[in-house]
This record gives structure tokens, C-alpha cells and sequence, in this order.
């Protein structure tokens, strides 16, 4: 036999008898507590991937006799068969350790984890000699530099290492190997790689990349076709898909407009790392617009400045960048996965923010005193933040500072300036708000200073500027100015409508932003009408058209913090409102004399927002108070539905603020300057009629039935037709969708079609809320034939003979035309009978229609011999 034995060989020997050793004099002493290592500890060493961190992870466990006091050496075989320190840490109790392997020479392939008794300090990385008589205990296993294969997914473009240790009986022939799985037992399929199996310190293992493998199962294995195919070996390779996005298409270079968020997502993995790279930037220009931002931390991002790139660990989520003092341009961001094909490129322009500008989109603007105006504020190009000044101190004598921290995602917002809260000197009310406000709009507003009254009509200028913050050189270098136009306001008049309940619901039931909308439409369509009357259980509609009052109920919303228009407008009319100077306005609807009679009490309807709602058209100018008259309470009680009410409803402007009296104004003057507008205002018991009695009808099967009634338009109710006691057989007839008219006229039709003449009812109102029954008897009597429509075939057949009479009429003899003319006048006077004409009745009642067949058209039987006669007479003149 031939003496083969190597160096390697030799070494391996000793290093496991000194081991073997060195375990028996370690249980020799493991009765005698001891501080260092040495008392019944073990270490377990798993297969596993390289950590990010570069550590490998080993586990101590002991008996928990003794203490832990030692060190933890990695090793591993180089290629001349030594063993070398890979690295080392101490340890000081039990459980996982972390050993950072700063010797990597032996990735991939096996190492081994060794518990010993002496400290870190006496070994060097990348020794070849350890202590073996200190050694407590070992593990060994495959610590990969690549994915390690463990039958999960794996993704296109990694390199994976397989350990196919134990898994063949001859490992020298492997391949890789596609999977057909489209049958219910895996088949193989074709080769993809001829594999190489690498043995490293007993850990037989194969590595190959996935560059060009399609998406699919694949096995390592030594069969070429069946489907022996075994578990541990076979993975799936898919494609993982990388997506990039910036959610603004610029970012400026200054602080405040030099942030946008950047998102890297992938569908199919969570947890990757991946290389960044964009033209004009290198590695530290793009580390900082990674990290200053803190997107991530340094220690997360990795510089390449050979190649102008870097690598961000963990990259999964929306991060913000920060691109200050980056110079402008256009930069596309490629974006690649470390260890797959995934790839995705994405580009942000960034600008001089000194290119940017905040613009007014209206360039003039035009408002009644008191109410509010509102603009449009855009920002252009990298600018995402800007003043806007309302007014000017030195010009004006107010101005209002708006600052916008931030436009939002649509580079626009929109202002609404409160002319009535302007100056006031309230810090509950807000001069300017935004509108409809996304979650990362974001303004803050000073005034320069207190007005002693409204703010005064006349022109504004409305000044802005990209500069943040900086009200001063807004108004000295404005990108743009608007005028802003404040007109007196004016109190103008007052109006009453009715609705009916389910019309007015219709109304109040939309969507707020709709109200308006549905509100006209139901008057175009009459549905609601104006009156100065209304039914009990209707529904009234105060107008009030008023300019100037949406600023005040603005206020009175940021005094309540109610944004109920309904509370604010109840608001206004209290005595005792201190912030708004008073009572602002005044609604009463007051009964009248004649109504409450001579000597007696005036009754005055409560008015507060638990029983109206109000309806605000800013545009016109126009509120629209929504009152129930089922609600409408006098000192608490409730109207009698039964009783005629008259009132005057009257609406007045009291606000000093709004009225802005001059400043030596007594109380009695100012009194003088109230403004009020009034108008009458009835509620009416609800009543309904028929517009006959007796209502007779024919026996038709479409017989017309009308009335009139005092209720809403648009209000539904039924009319019923029940036969008299003494009819036979009875009937009951209902019409349940009889719906009242502008006018307040209604009509319904019946089917008597089936009922006798002489047969007696009682037409009835129902479901129309009325205190006392309304009806009306009435009796079906024959059908009346006016002449005007006679279906009669043979009848329409006299067209032909009476033209025929017409023929016959024209003579070659002109002396003769008197005598002809009063024949034709006599036939004339016989076709228009109305004796012959009504005579159809009596046929149709009887079923016998043969009596028309028999008669001659157009002529009766005498008439026609007559006219024979005649014609033989005139033949025998004319021979002679």
C-alpha cells in the first residue's frame, strides 16, 4: 500500500486528538467551580449566510453550574491545509454570540467555532495557530459569502450556494436541472449548469448565479430525467420586480424647498439592498442626499467612489431626500437590486429656487364689505413655500402676513381673506384660512395691527413673493400683485317660499356642496314656489338677500367652533355676544295685530338653531332660512293647526361693525342707520276641494277629476271613490299619486268604464294632513256625445258622397245655379242634423249598429227618391 499521507492529513490528526484530549481533562475538573470556561459549556455552530454586519452567530449553552469566561475563536482551512483565524470575541455568559470575521478567505466553505478558556487578546486574525490544549468545545459548519439555498424562493440574478452534503452518493457529477411541475409529480427537465462540487473541510457544496434563469422550479441533482427529485435541493427562482418613483417631479437647493420623497418598493421581497447611481452625482454628493435628510443612517450607506455610487441596506420604503446646494439640473436615479436583476430608474429635476414664484391666479378681485373673497395662490417651478401680503401698512394703513410653509402635493392653495374679522383684534377669528386644506397645507397669518372699525372700502393691493417669511421684500420685489376691490355692502330684501316636507328633505338631505344646486332645481321645476302663505305642516323658506354677513358668520363659526351655519346665524342674533360687538343681526317673526286681535298679545315665534336650518349662497349674496311650521313654537308651545296665523317677518342688520357708523354716532342716531327689510308671512289651516258638487261622471274609463288645495307643490295625497250604500254591486276606487300643481290645482282620473248609469259614490281627500274630511258625492250619468268625434266607419264614408253632391251640384247650364245652390243648401241643413247625430247614443247603448248599414249616405231614403225626381224632371226640360 502506498504511504499517501500529506501534511494536511497529518495536522487534522493531531488538531482532533489534542481536542479529544483536552475534553477529558476538561471533565475531570468540571466537579470544581471555576470562573474560566471549562464546566459542562457547549457551542452549537450552524450552516448560515455571512451577515450584512460580516458576523457569524454561534450559541453557548451550559449546565448552569458554573460561570462563562472565554473566547470564541472562528477558523477554517486555507488551501494548504491550516487551519487560520477567521475571528474571535470574547464571551461572558451564555446564549448567541456575535463573532465579526474579519479574515474571509475561507468564504464559502467550512468553519468551525471553538469555546475556549482563553481570552480574545492571545489570538491574531489571520494566525494559523490556536491553543488547541485551551479548546472547551467545537462546532463546525458552512458559512456562505452567497445565498444559501434552503428550499425557499430565490430571486433571478442572486448567486446561490447549495449544500449538498450527504444529500448523493456521489457528488461528482451534479447539474442543475429545470422542474416540470405541470403534472401531479414533478418531472425533470432540461440542464441549465454542469456544477462543480467544492469541499471544504468535509462540507461538500455547489454555487452557481441565476442570471439566465427563466422565472420556474430547479433542482440540483444527478439524474437526467423521473422525478426522484430531492426536496432539499430544489428551490424556485423567480423575478423580483424593483419600482422607484419620486412624488414631485422638481426640488429646489435651498433650505425649505429642497425635500421630495423618494420610494422604493418591490411587490415581491421586503428586505434587499440596493446600489444607487445618478449622471453629475458622485458617492458623496449622493450619501448626502440620503442621509441629511435622515433618511438613513451613515452607517446604512455605503460609498463607492470608484464607481460614483452607493449601496443602501434595508432599502424597502418612501424615504426623504434632501437635495441642498445640489446644482440644477436633471438627474435620473438608477436604482438596481445588489443580488438580483431588479432595476428601476427614476429622474427629479432640481432648481435654482431663485427661478421659482408664488403667483395670484385672479389679478382682480371684487367683494362687498364684511363678506370674504377668496384667491388662488400657485407656486411655480422648485418653489414650495412663499408670502403673501394683504394690503400694506404704509399704503394702506392694514396689512395681514401670510406665510406658507407649504403648498401641498398640487403646487396651489386657496385663500380666503375675511373682510369682517380684518383688525378685529380677536385672536378667536382668523383674517385668512385656507380652503378645503389638504393635510400638508400648512399657513401662518400676523396682522400688523388693531382697526378701530370694519375694514374700510376702496383698493388693496394683494402682494407674493417665493420668499418665506419675508413680508418686507414681498412687498419691495413682488412676483405678483393683485387688486383686491371692497365695495359697500347692503341689506336688500326678504322673501317666503313653501316646500312641501319631502321636497325640502330632498334639499337638505344632499350633499352640502349640492344644496344650492338641488334648491334651484326644485324651484325651476316648481316644486317650490314663492308665497307669502303657507300650510300648516309645510315647510316655509325665509330669503334673506343680504350682502356683507358671510365674513360675521365666518367669525361667529371660529367663536363657536361650530361649522354649522345654522349656529352661527343663531349666534349672530344674540344680545349678549361680546366678542362681536353685540347683537350683529335681528330675525323676528312677529304676529300681526289683525291676527292676534284687538287688546291681546302679539305672539313672537322662537327663532334658534334647534329649529331652522340655513342654506348660504356667497356667490349671490342669498341665505335661505329652512323653517318648519310644524317647528315653529310661541313661547314654547305649538301653533294650533286648526287657527289662521298672520305675521311680519322682519330682518335687520344691528352690527356696529358692519353699519360702521361714524365715530360721534349717539345710540339713538345709530339706531336710525339699522337697516331692515320686511315682508308678510301667513300660516293657514290646510284645506282642499273638488271643483264640482255634485261630482258627476260619465261611464268612461278616463273621467277627469280636479280640485284645488292651499298645501305645497309637489305634495302627494290619494283620492278615493267608494260606492254609495244603496249601489250594487259596490265599488272602491283609489288613485294614491294625485300630486298638487304650482297653482295649488290637482287632477286625477278614474276608470268608470265598468259602472252603471245611475250608480251613486262619494269621492274623499285622504293623506293630505287636513283637520276636516273633504269630499263630494256624485252620480255616474250617460255619456254626453258633443259631435266633435265620431269613430263611425260608414259615417266617415260620407266624405265621398258629399263630394259626390258637390259633382252632382255643377251644371254645364249657368242660369241654373240658383236652383242648384238650394238644393245643395237643403242637403247641407240634413247632414248637419244634430237629431241624427245624437241617434249614435241610443245605438251604442243598445249593442245594435245595423241601423247604420241601412241608411243611404249622406241622405236618408226620401231625400234620395226626391232627388231621383228630380233629375229626370230637369233631363225631360232640358230635351224639350
Amino acid at each position: 500500500m502506498t504511504n499517501d499521507t500529506n501534511y494536511r492529513t497529518k495536522a487534522n490528526a493531531v488538531f482532533f486528538a489534542a481536542i479529544m484530549v483536552v475534553s477529558m481533562v476538561a471533565l475531570g475538573f468540571a466537579a470544581a467551580p471555576a470562573a474560566a470556561v471549562g464546566g459542562g459549556e457547549d457551542i452549537t455552530f450552524s450552516d448560515q449566510e455571512l451577515g450584512d454586519d460580516g458576523n457569524v452567530t454561534a450559541t453557548i449553552t451550559h449546565d448552569g453550574t458554573t460561570g462563562v469566561d472565554g473566547s470564541v475563536i472562528i477558523t477554517y482551512n486555507d488551501s494548504s491545509g491550516n487551519t487560520t483565524v477567521a475571528g474571535v470575541e470574547n464571551v461572558d455568559s451564555a446564549g448567541s454570540i456575535d463573532v465579526e470575521v474579519e479574515d474571509d478567505g475561507g468564504f464559502p466553505g467550512a468553519h468551525t467555532a471553538h469555546l475556549t478558556n482563553d481570552s480574545a487578546s492571545t489570538q491574531t486574525v489571520g494566525n494559523s495557530v490556536v491553543n488547541a490544549s485551551n479548546i472547551v468545545n467545537s462546532s463546525s459548519a458552512v458559512v456562505y459569502s452567497d445565498a444559501l439555498v434552503t428550499g425557499t424562493t430565490q430571486f433571478q440574478g442572486q448567486e446561490l450556494t447549495q449544500n449538498v452534503t450527504g444529500q448523493f452518493a456521489d457528488t461528482s457529477d451534479l447539474e442543475l436541472r429545470s422542474i416540470d411541475t405541470s403534472e401531479t409529480a414533478s418531472e425533470i427537465g432540461g440542464l441549465e449548469q454542469a456544477l462543480t462540487t467544492q469541499d471544504s473541510y468535509g462540507v461538500e457544496t455547489v454555487s452557481f448565479d441565476t442570471d439566465d434563469l427563466e422565472p420556474g422550479v430547479y433542482a440540483v441533482t444527478n439524474q437526467t430525467r423521473g422525478n426522484d427529485v430531492s426536496a432539499e435541493t430544489t428551490f424556485e427562482v423567480v423575478t423580483q420586480g424593483l419600482s422607484t418613483e419620486f412624488d414631485e417631479d422638481s426640488v429646489g437647493n435651498v433650505d425649505g424647498e429642497d425635500e421630495v420623497d423618494f420610494d422604493i418598493s418591490s411587490s415581491q421581497r421586503n428586505t434587499y439592498d440596493v446600489e444607487v447611481s445618478a449622471d453629475g452625482l458622485d458617492a458623496e454628493e449622493l450619501a448626502n442626499i440620503f442621509t441629511n435628510s435622515g433618511a438613513f443612517d451613515e452607517e446604512d450607506v455605503t460609498e463607492d467612489d470608484e464607481d460614483d455610487l452607493i449601496v443602501l441596506s434595508d432599502a424597502e420604503g418612501d424615504h426623504t431626500l434632501n437635495f441642498t446646494d445640489v446644482d440644477a439640473g436633471e438627474y435620473e436615479f438608477e436604482t438596481s437590486v445588489t443580488d438580483t436583476t431588479a432595476e428601476d430608474t427614476s429622474s427629479v429635476t432640481v432648481e435654482d429656487v431663485a427661478d421659482g414664484e408664488v403667483n395670484i391666479e385672479q389679478s382682480s378681485l371684487t367683494q362687498q364689505q364684511g363678506d370674504i373673497v377668496e384667491f388662488n395662490v400657485t407656486a411655480d417651478g422648485a418653489t414650495n413655500s412663499g408670502t403673501v401680503v394683504v394690503g400694506g401698512q404704509d399704503d394702506f394703513g392694514y396689512q395681514a402676513n401670510v406665510s406658507i410653509t407649504d403648498f401641498g402635493d398640487d403646487d396651489q392653495i386657496t385663500l380666503a381673506f375675511n373682510t369682517y374679522a380684518a383688525g378685529d383684534g380677536v385672536a378667536a377669528t382668523d383674517a385668512v384660512t385656507i380652503v378645503d386644506a389638504d393635510d400638508d397645507d400648512n399657513i401662518n397669518v400676523e396682522e400688523a395691527e388693531q382697526l378701530s372699525g370694519i375694514l374700510a372700502t376702496g383698493d388693496y393691493d394683494i402682494s407674493s413673493s417665493s420668499a418665506s417669511n419675508d413680508p418686507a421684500e414681498t412687498l419691495d420685489n413682488s412676483d405678483d400683485v393683485a387688486t383686491l376691490f371692497i365695495e359697500e355692502r347692503s341689506t336688500d330684501g326678504i322673501q317666503i317660499w313653501t316646500a312641501s316636507d319631502s321636497n325640502a328633505n330632498d334639499v337638505l338631505d344632499a350633499d352640502e356642496d349640492e344644496q344650492l344646486e338641488t334648491l334651484t332645481g326644485a324651484v325651476e321645476s316648481d316644486l317650490i314656489t314663492q308665497t307669502g302663505t303657507v300650510a300648516h305642516n309645510d315647510v316655509s323658506i325665509h330669503q334673506i338677500s343680504a350682502s356683507g354677513l358671510s365674513g360675521a358668520l365666518a367669525a361667529a363659526g371660529d367663536l363657536t367652533g361650530s361649522d354649522d351655519e345654522s349656529v352661527q346665524f343663531a349666534n349672530l342674533t344674540t344680545l349678549d355676544n361680546e366678542n362681536l360687538g353685540g347683537q350683529a343681526l335681528d330675525l323676528r317673526i312677529r304676529e300681526t295685530r289683525a291676527s292676534a286681535g284687538p287688546n291681546a298679545q302679539r305672539d313672537t315665534v322662537d327663532i334658534d338653531s334647534d329649529n331652522f336650518d340655513i342654506l348660504v349662497d356667497e356667490e349671490n349674496d342669498e341665505y335661505y332660512l329652512v323653517l318648519d311650521t310644524s317647528d315653529i313654537t310661541v313661547d314654547g308651545d305649538s301653533l294650533d293647526n286648526s287657527e289662521d296665523y298672520e305675521f311680519d317677518v322682519e330682518f335687520t342688520v344691528t352690527s356696529e361693525r358692519l353699519l360702521n357708523p361714524e365715530d360721534d354716532t349717539d345710540k339713538s342716531e345709530f339706531e336710525d342707520l339699522h337697516q331692515e327689510v320686511t315682508t308678510p308671512f301667513s300660516i293657514e289651516e290646510r284645506t282642499a276641494e273638488f271643483d264640482e258638487d255634485p261630482y258627476n261622471v260619465s261611464n268612461t274609463d278616463s273621467e277627469e277629476v280636479t280640485g284645488t288645495t292651499n298645501v305645497a307643490p309637489g305634495t302627494d295625497f290619494t283620492v278615493r271613490s267608494r260606492s254609495a250604500s244603496g249601489t250594487q254591486p259596490s265599488f272602491v276606487k283609489t288613485n294614491s299619486d294625485v300630486n298638487v300643481s304650482a297653482d295649488g290645482s290637482w287632477s286625477t282620473e278614474f276608470d268608470f268604464s265598468g259602472q252603471s248609469v245611475g250608480d251613486e259614490y262619494t269621492f274623499r281627500v285622504q293623506q293630505l294632513g287636513l283637520n276636516d274630511a273633504v269630499e263630494v258625492d256624485g252620480t255616474v250619468v250617460e255619456a254626453v256625445d258633443d259631435g266633435t268625434d265620431d269613430d263611425s266607419t260608414e259615417d266617415d264614408s260620407t266624405t265621398d258622397d258629399d263630394s259626390a253632391t258637390d259633382d252632382d251640384s255643377s251644371t254645364e247650364d249657368d242660369s241654373t245655379t240658383d236652383d242648384d245652390s238650394t238644393d245643395d243648401d237643403s242637403s247641407s241643413e240634413d247632414d248637419s242634423s244634430s237629431e241624427d247625430d245624437s241617434s249614435s247614443e241610443d245605438d251604442s247603448s243598445s249593442g245594435d249598429d245595423s241601423t247604420t248599414e241601412d241608411d243611404t249616405p249622406g241622405f236618408g231614403a226620401i231625400v234620395a227618391l226626391v232627388a231621383l225626381i228630380a233629375a229626370a224632371l230637369l233631363a225631360t226640360r232640358r230635351n224639350e
